[in-house]
Parts: structure tokens; C-alpha cells; sequence
């Protein structure tokens, strides 16, 4: 199989996902968690008796998702905890978090690209996106939303390199930023990996996840010590995992390419 050529010059910022949706900012007054009793029964529905059979069936049965070291959260299943991970598929990272996090409801941090399609918000919110406002006055109810998750016992999945780039075998670099609510909450946080390998079946590649942790925040450290440190811990498990394991290069093959020297940015180009 011939692989589309991706360039990027920015593995930070540069973005694949190629949705085309028109985002649309969250609204003010925006309620991130809703205690409206229609809307508690409704979640309830879709999350516990929807959501969660479909995605355990489709990841383990239909797709043949394999999950590796999956006892290192053992313990760690009556607290709310933060998971980590490399951010390569649109249905594989919508749905892991309900797997690693079962039967712990999980939360997932998402951009609002994916609460701009009309009609279906109510539905996303449901089986556990949580948006990340745009307007900074959003941001306290953001924050305290993620502050209730975990203090019920949620997980709270968060895809530290922001942009999806489809079936990419490394890790990009990630800021520290995200790693601050780990810490100022202390809570536990788990890394996990996917990966790529050569299926002997399909044409597809197979698909094992790696889970990692728990990474501990250090209390003795000032906080932004302390998020870099669990950063760099959580890097690290990530790209070890990547370098041995994702093998694999499917229907794409990024390559990196600075930008002109007049400034033209050359990313997202194909050939």
C-alpha cells in the first residue's frame, strides 16, 4: 500500500484531523454538567446503558483492541483519576477512556470542533465529552466541572498533543499546561499508548494499548515543577511504548518540513 505523504513543520500545532467542522464556540452560561433530572436520567441512559456496552463490544469484539497491563489500576478504580494518551484516531480515542476507566465513568476533555455538529451535543455531552471553552469566561465552570468529576469518582482522559494525527506511530511533544490539574487535585495519573502493528488478517492495522502508572504528582515540588516532572514521566511511558511497539505505518507518512524561509507554512501538504 502506497502511503499519502503528510508534511508538517509544527508537531504541536499542525492538525490532520481534517474535519471541515465550522466551530462554534460554547455559549455563555453554558452548563457543562447538568442536574436538570430529565437530563440525569437521560446521561444515565446513554452512558450506562448505551455508550458503555456498545464501546466495550466494538473495541474488544469487532475491532480486536488489545489492552496491555491493564492491572496497573488496579486499586485506583474508587478514585477519580487523570488518563493520558497519544492522540491518533477519532473512534479508538473517543472510545479507550470508557474502557481503561470501566466502571468508572469517564470524562473526556475534547475540542469544540466536536460539540459544533448540530443536533448531536447533547449526545456527546452524554457519553462524557466535556469541551474546552474557547472564551475565558467559560473556563472557572470548565475547571470546576473537572474538579466535580473527579471528586465523584470520574476519569478525566486528556490528549495532551491537542491535534489528532490519524495512525501516526511516535509521540509528539506536549506542553506541561495540562498536567496542572493532576497536581493541584492530586490525583493519579495513568498514561496510555496506542499502537500499531501489522495485522496477519487485515489489511487494517492491529491495535494494542499499553497502559502505564500511576505517575504520582510530587507535593514537595512548587506546582510548575510538578507538572513538568509528571509531564515528562508520562512522555516518557508514551514513547517508550511507541519506539518498541507501533511498528506500523498505515495510509500515512508524516515527514517533517520547515517552513519557507518567506514564512509560507508548508504543513498539511500532501503528494
Amino acid at each position: 500500500m502506497e502511503l499519502q505523504k503528510r508534511y508538517y513543520s509544527d508537531e504541536v500545532h499542525d492538525d490532520f484531523a481534517e474535519t471541515h467542522i465550522k466551530t462554534q464556540p460554547l455559549p455563555k452560561g453554558f452548563e457543562f454538567h447538568s442536574m436538570n433530572p430529565f437530563v440525569v436520567v437521560r446521561r444515565f441512559i446513554v452512558y450506562r446503558l448505551i455508550a458503555t456496552p456498545v464501546v466495550l463490544l466494538w473495541m474488544r469484539v469487532f475491532r480486536g483492541v488489545k489492552y496491555v497491563n491493564k492491572k496497573c489500576t488496579k486499586g485506583y478504580k474508587k478514585q477519580g483519576c487523570f488518563i493520558y494518551g497519544n492522540h491518533t484516531g477519532f473512534v479508538t480515542d473517543a472510545f479507550n477512556p470508557t474502557v481503561l476507566a470501566f466502571p468508572r465513568p469517564a470524562k473526556v476533555m475534547v475540542s469544540e470542533d466536536s460539540t459544533s455538529i448540530k443536533g448531536l451535543r447533547w449526545l456527546l455531552m452524554d457519553a462524557g465529552a466535556l469541551p474546552i471553552p474557547s472564551g475565558l469566561h467559560l473556563m472557572p465552570a470548565f475547571n470546576g466541572e473537572i474538579e466535580r468529576a473527579i471528586s465523584k469518582r470520574n476519569w478525566v482522559a486528556i490528549y495532551p498533543e491537542a491535534h489528532i494525527w490519524p495512525y501516526y506511530t511516535g509521540v509528539r511533544a506536549f506542553p506541561a499546561v495540562s498536567f496542572r490539574y493532576p497536581v493541584r487535585l492530586n490525583a493519579p495519573v495513568f498514561s496510555y499508548t496506542v499502537t500499531f502493528s501489522k495485522s496477519k488478517f487485515f489489511k487494517h492495522p492491529k491495535i494494542t494499548v499499553y497502559i502505564d502508572g500511576p505517575f504520582l504528582p510530587d507535593k514537595t515540588l512548587p506546582l510548575k515543577q510538578a507538572q513538568q516532572k509528571l509531564r515528562d514521566e508520562v512522555y516518557s511511558a508514551i514513547k517508550a511504548r511507541t519506539d518498541e511497539f507501533s511498528t506500523y505505518k498505515y495510509k500515512y507518512d508524516y515527514i517533517y518540513r520547515p517552513k519557507e524561509e518567506n514564512g509560507t507554512n508548508v504543513d498539511g501538504a500532501t503528494e
